[in-house]
This record gives structure tokens, sequence and C-alpha cells, in this order.
């Protein structure tokens, strides 16, 4: 193995490159569009979308690659949608669980309800509910209507509530400074990530919260759920951190009802396979009799919203409004062929 080189590129030099590979010029785009467009995307970036066209430069063009980047901008505000959804409904399925088995909102914090014995709440999700003093905004104005952890922590010390509810409890390490909140609070205002590793961990008694959770979502075991979990969460992280999606590998999940029979046309790790995923665990699958009325009421329509988005439309210099319909249907049916 070799070091690394690093080689310096600026926007001017890095277009004559891909154009001395052979990418054709933009038919619709002036030179400081084009320029311009690269510099807010960013070289890095860019050439993840540049490189889906590296087999047969000379047979496309600058026009297509920034189609290609737009569409997996839109398809991740898309993805994230799907991921709240999922996450909204995670939650509340696990605060209500809970409840319905303790009647002690801070059971989280003592160690026997958890199976993972070295649990602990990291520090990222404890500053939300730290004992800072309370200071009012940039604009020197008391906020109107506080959010719900200023409130807390303003009428609530943990002390007393450590007293009350923990008395006899062997607890979990906690951190001094930190008013731990019930446990409905602290899983508002959690993480997917920290969610997940709640869900993972806890169990009331006998009542295991990750094999409750996966039957509320159509799935019957929770080792599959548990890699259902890691995938959510590996979409939420790729699209937050706004990585290439639509020609990626994702990890494999097991298949369950209309999940397990709309992916057997499609590749298992592909994007395709994880709108299904997503669908299927916000129960939207059910409408769908084959994969082709799926495709045609999802995909077709992703791709209809997208040609005549406004942010899209604004952010591409109206690029997309000056393909023709052969044009962007070409460069559709090479998406649809990656996500596929």
């Amino acid at each position: 193995m070799s070091s690394y080189t690093y080689k310096k590129k600026d926007v001017k030099s890095f277009i004559a490159e891909i154009y001395a590979k052979g990418l054709q010029p933009s038919q619709y785009l002036s030179e400081d569009e084009i320029e311009r467009l690269i510099e807010n995307i960013g070289i890095f970036k860019f050439k993840g979308y540049l490189y889906a066209f590296k087999s047969d430069f000379a047979s496309h063009n600058l026009d297509e690659v920034f189609v290609l980047y737009f569409f997996d901008k839109y398809l991740t505000q898309y993805l994230m949608d799907l991921t709240f959804g999922v996450e909204a409904k995670l939650k509340s399925s696990l605060v209500e669980l809970c409840y319905k088995k303790t009647t002690n909102p801070f059971f989280y914090l003592a160690r026997r309800y958890h199976k993972n014995q070295q649990f602990y709440i990291n520090k990222e999700t404890l500053k939300n509910w730290k004992n800072l003093p309370i200071t009012q905004n940039a604009s020197g104005a008391q906020e109107v209507y506080k959010h719900y952890g200023m409130y807390y922590r303003q009428k609530y010390d943990f002390n007393s509530n450590q007293t009350r509810y923990l008395g006899q409890e062997t607890l979990i390490t906690l951190t001094n400074d930190v008013n731990y909140p019930p446990f409905h609070y602290l899983i508002e205002s959690a993480t997917l990530g920290v969610l997940i590793y709640f869900i993972k961990s806890l169990k009331i008694n006998n009542f295991d919260i990750l094999n409750s959770i996966a039957s509320s979502f159509g799935v019957n075991q929770s080792g599959h759920f548990d890699s259902f979990l890691e995938r959510l969460n590996e979409i939420r992280n790729r699209g937050a951190h706004r990585g290439r999606l639509f020609n990626r590998s994702y990890r494999s999940v097991t298949g369950f009802a209309k999940f397990n029979t709309l992916r057997s046309s499609v590749h298992n790790h592909r994007v395709i396979d994880v709108i299904i995923f997503l669908l299927f665990l916000l129960q939207k699958l059910d409408i769908y009799q084959t994969y082709n009325d799926f495709e045609h009421d999802v995909i077709d329509r992703l791709f209809v919203t997208f040609q005549t988005d406004y942010d899209v439309g604004r952010d591409s210099f109206g690029l997309l409004n000056k393909l023709s319909n052969v044009e962007f249907n070409a460069i559709r049916g090479f998406i649809l062929r990656a996500m596929k």
C-alpha cells in the first residue's frame, strides 16, 4: 500500500480536467453558473456524482451530473422525512409501552431496568438537561413560550425526584450537574441513535422492550428488528451528513409481509428497497398489490415532483426546465437503474 498524496485543485482547473477526461460540456449553463454550482457543491462531493458516469464519460455531459446531484439532494429530503416519521412512531411506542409496565417516570436511571449493565447516557444527550442558569435570548427578551426542557429545569429538581422515586435503587452512572428529567421528556429530546440505544437496553422485569416494539411494527422477531434499527440509523446518518444515496448499498434486513413481496423486484441493498422498508415501518404499503403499483405511485411521483420543485429550479439556475423531455427521461432512467 502506498501513502496518500494530496493534489490541490481549484474549480477552473477541475472543470478543465473533467472535460479532458471526455465528459461533454453543459448545453444549458454558462461557465459562470457551472463554477458557482461546483463551488456550492464542493469538488470532493461533486466527484461522487461525476464518477457515476466514469465508464463512459464521452456519452454524458455536465448537465447530467448536476441533475444527478440535485435529484440525490431531493431524495435525501424525502428519505429524511420518512425517517422522522419512523422516529416519532418509535418514541411514541417506547414511552407508551414503558408506562404500561411502570408508574415510575425515572425508572430508566435504575440499573435493574437495563439488559446492558454498563448502560450510560452520553454527554451530548445530558447537555440538554444540565443545571445551567436561565438566560434571556439574543434580543434580550424572555421566551414567551418556553421549550419544555427549559420549563422543566426551572420547575423541578432532581434531588427530590431521586429521593422519591429511586431511593432504594442501584443506579446507572449519573452526573452531578444534570437535572435528569422523566423518561418521556428525555426520549422526546433524544437523537435517533440514543433512542435506539434505549430500545435495545431497556427491560421492565421480564418485559423486553425490543421484542414488544418489534411486534408493534409488524416484525415478529427482535433479532430481525435489531437490524431494522441499525438500517434506520444508517439511513439517517447518511442523510444528515448529505452523503450520496441514490446508488449506495445499504445494510441487509429480512423482509416481512408486503415488504418482502414488493422488494422481490429490486436489489435488497439498494435505495428503492430502503424506501419500501421505511414505508413498511410506517404501515403505508398495504395499498400496493404489485411492485409496479408501488413504483408508479411512489417513485414516478418522486421524479415528477423533483422536476417541478421550486427550490431545485432556483438552485440549479433553471436547468431542469431547460432539459427536453428526452434528455430528462434519459437521466431519469440512469438514476432509476442505479436505485434498483
